[in-house]
C-alpha cells in the first residue's frame, strides 16, 4: 500500500526547504523510514518572500535529485509540483506554466496568508477551477480566519483540503491539532502531508498511527494513501 506525501520542500537551494543536496538526501531517507513510497517535491512560489524559482530551473534540480535517489536505490518515487502562494497573478502564472500542478495531475497546491486578514478562499477556488484545475488548500488548519463554515464551503466548491502531520500530533500548536481532528471527524480532510523542511521533521508515520487509533485504518487509507495526485 502506498504512502503518498503531496507537500514537501526537499529540492535543494530553491526555497527555505533544503540548503544543499546532502540535506535533501537526508530528508528523502527520513521519508523512506516513515513509509513514504510516493513523494511530491513542491517548492514555494511566493513572490513576497522572493521564492521565484522558475519551473525550468526546478525541473533541472529535480532531475539531478532524482538521479541520485535512483542511484542509491531508495524505494521511493518522486514527482514535481509547486506550492503556490495565491495572488491575483496566480491564474496567469498557471497559464504560463510558471507554476505547475502536482505531477501530471490537475491538482494545484495553494497556500494563503495565515494572518487575521480575511482571504477570499471562494474566489481563489473559483478562479483556479475555471482553468480546469482542482485546488488543494495547503495546511488548512493554519488559516485563523477560516472556521467550520469555510471548511464546508471549500469542499462544496470542489477544492480539496490538506493538513500537516505535525498538526495532527499537536506539535508546536495544540490549537492546530484541535482543528485538524475536528475536520477529520467531519470528513473534510483529503490529505495528510509532511510539509517537510530542513527545520521540520517528517511526522507521517506517527500521525498515521495516531489517526488509526482514533479513527480506524480506513481513515489512514483515505488520508495517507489518496492516489488522486498520481492519476487525476
Amino acid at each position: 500500500m502506498n504512502m503518498i506525501d503531496i507537500h514537501t520542500h526537499i529540492l535543494p537551494q530553491v526555497d527555505d526547504g533544503s540548503p544543499n543536496l546532502e540535506t535533501s538526501i537526508f530528508m528523502i531517507e527520513e521519508a523512506v523510514k516513515s513509509g513514504v513510497t510516493d513523494l511530491f517535491c513542491t517548492p514555494h512560489f511566493y513572490r513576497l518572500k522572493n521564492y521565484r524559482s522558475s519551473f525550468s530551473h526546478n525541473q533541472a534540480v529535480f532531475n539531478e535529485l532524482q538521479t541520485v535517489v535512483q542511484a542509491k536505490g531508495y524505494p521511493i518515487r518522486l514527482y514535481l509540483g509547486s506550492e503556490i502562494f495565491y495572488t491575483i497573478e496566480t491564474i496567469q502564472d498557471l497559464r504560463d506554466k510558471t507554476v505547475i500542478p502536482l505531477g501530471q495531475s490537475k491538482l494545484v497546491l495553494l497556500e494563503f496568508s495565515t494572518g487575521d486578514d480575511h482571504e477570499d478562499l471562494g474566489e481563489a477556488i473559483h478562479n483556479v477551477r475555471s482553468l480546469g484545475f482542482i485546488p488543494v488548500l495547503a495546511h488548512m488548519e493554519r488559516y485563523r480566519y477560516a472556521g467550520d463554515k469555510d471548511w464546508a464551503i471549500v469542499k462544496k466548491m470542489g477544492a480539496l483540503i490538506q493538513v500537516n502531520a505535525a498538526s495532527v500530533l499537536g506539535i508546536s500548536n495544540r490549537s492546530y491539532q484541535k482543528k485538524v481532528l475536528k475536520m477529520i471527524k467531519q470528513g473534510l480532510v483529503d490529505f495528510v502531508a509532511s510539509d517537510i523542511h530542513q527545520f521540520r521533521s517528517n511526522h507521517l508515520l506517527e500521525a498515521s498511527l495516531m489517526i488509526q487509533k482514533k479513527f480506524g485504518f480506513s481513515m489512514v487509507e483515505q488520508l495517507f494513501h489518496n492516489e488522486r495526485p498520481l492519476h487525476e
